[in-house]
């Protein structure tokens, strides 16, 4: 377990006792500033830990000045401190756990003003325990508390609850990076602007097709199509930090996917997310529409191919994928493990970071990438229900313990079966024995979800197992 190590980690992670702030904090401030810390008990860690940090970032691209502006981003200082303390809970791992999730998408409420055919969450009129805005706004008060990093606003649909843009402001000022997953039916020009004042960062919006047909379909209702346009018209015009389109992929719309990207880009979408259907909810009465694995295998090509001319020529809608770990699978094999995904969409490139590092936060990343590489469940991200109960991932329906009534670090820390899915080391079937498991690994919510065990080969990957190591 690196007693070393984890003693060195709780050291920086706890609060000192003179300035009352976290030492990590106060490191990187001194680093930022470029003198010792005023006081004596972080000044000799600093002392300790600042040829560390050199030696952390002298095999990535960044220089001094880059990692000045690191430690200067409020988010990245959250996750850093989280990855830090996650090595006090559990040591040197890989990959590594952080002590909370980084990531947490929460279904707001499971009411929803449309019936999505594929909706995994099964969500409707019905408010299903919801929580109240005054427990609401203590689930917000304990997510900011314990260190997370981003909060996802999702549903149901966020934008029936009246009480939305007061959480989304106190969830701000709590110092989480707020984002919202909508339908786009309800997001008019009032209403967008309500978002931006509240806080919220970045944008999340159905487009499940470039026509009227193939869009209402999945939505399952008529009229979709053209108010999700007319939503994203709405926020790019606001000009969040990243407006992003979202389809889901199957047979009906798999003909539409260029037209659909295309689209996206031309609306001015700075980011698209491929997402699959997932075996969740109402999903699974229409997973007999999934694609099949060839068409699946031409999808993320194509998104791949939009992806890595983005990243090269710093321009064009990026493209990601969700629930397709092995998207980033994919880009290590083409590019020679130049230019791949990680945590299925974080790679360095996206437009949030281009505009700070240009390409050279990316080399941090790839440096980093068997450490957070694959399925981020367990790890770095959880879901959290509308009655407040921590999740595996956002699909799965199994409580792990609600953060109203229990510490959250407690719950993510301690939890075994949260532990059972941390063991990518004992994958089972084709991904056990696959050399990407670090940076693939399977989704394991459809392992789950498809053959009962969180740790069982990933049956959606449409490559099959690679047997050497990559680079070789």
């Amino acid at each position: 377990m690196n007693p070393l190590w984890r003693g060195v980690a709780n050291k920086l992670s706890r609060e000192c006792k003179s300035c009352r702030h976290p030492v990590l904090y106060s490191i990187f401030d001194a680093f930022v500033d470029g003198c010792r810390p005023a006081c004596p008990s972080c000044s000799m860690a600093y002392k300790i830990i600042s040829p560390l940090i050199g030696k952390v970032f002298e095999n990535t691209s960044l220089d001094k000045e880059d990692v000045k502006r690191l430690f200067s981003d409020n988010m990245l200082r959250r996750s850093m401190l989280n990855v830090v303390r996650g090595i006090g809970h559990f040591g040197l791992q890989t990959p590594q756990p952080t002590a909370v999730p980084v990531v947490v998408v929460w279904n707001y409420t499971n009411r929803c003003n449309l019936s999505c055919l594929h909706c995994h969450q099964d969500s409707g009129c019905g408010k299903d325990s919801e929580l109240s805005t005054e427990d609401a706004f203590r689930a917000i008060d304990r997510l900011g508390d314990a260190g997370i990093s981003i909060l996802t606003f999702s549903g149901g649909e966020p934008l029936v609850r009246p009480d939305i843009f007061a959480a989304i402001e106190r969830a701000n000022d709590a110092g989480m990076l707020c984002t919202i997953a909508s339908n786009g039916t309800l997001m008019n020009k009032e209403t967008v602007q309500k978002l931006q004042k509240a806080g919220i960062r970045r944008v999340e919006l159905g487009l499940d097709g470039c026509t009227k047909e193939t869009h209402d379909f999945l939505r399952n209702s008529e009229g979709c199509f053209d108010a999700a346009i007319q939503a994203i018209e709405n926020c790019v015009e606001a000009d969040f930090d990243e407006v992003c389109a979202t389809m889901t992929l199957h047979a009906r719309n798999f003909p539409e996917l260029q037209g659909t990207v295309e689209l996206a880009e031309k609306l001015g979408v700075s980011r698209f997310y491929l997402n699959r259907l997932i075996a969740a909810g109402r999903g699974r009465d229409v997973i007999g529409i999934d694609v099949s694995m060839a068409e699946r295998r031409a999808a993320l090509d194509y998104i791949y191919q939009k992806f890595y001319h983005s990243a090269l020529c710093g321009q064009g809608i990026q493209c990601y994928c969700r629930g397709m770990t092995y998207y980033g699978r994919l880009g290590y094999e083409r590019s020679g493990g130049q230019v791949f995904t990680v945590s299925e969409a974080l790679s360095g490139y996206s437009k949030m970071w281009h505009e700070k590092f240009g390409t050279r936060l990316s080399g941090l990343i790839k440096e980093f990438a068997p450490g957070f590489g694959g399925c981020s469940a367990g790890l770095t991200y959880a879901g959290l229900s509308a009655g407040g109960d921590l999740l595996p991932c956002v699909p799965a329906a199994v409580s792990l313990g609600n953060i109203l009534r229990e510490d959250l670090e407690e719950i993510w820390t301690k939890n075994e079966l949260l532990a059972y899915i941390r063991r990518r080391d004992r994958l089972l079937g084709a991904c056990g024995i696959c050399s990407y498991n670090s940076i693939c690994g399977g989704c394991r919510y459809t392992a789950y979800a498809v053959a009962g065990d969180w740790l069982a080969a990933d049956p959606s990957c449409p490559y099959g197992p690679a047997l050497e190591q990559p680079g070789q």
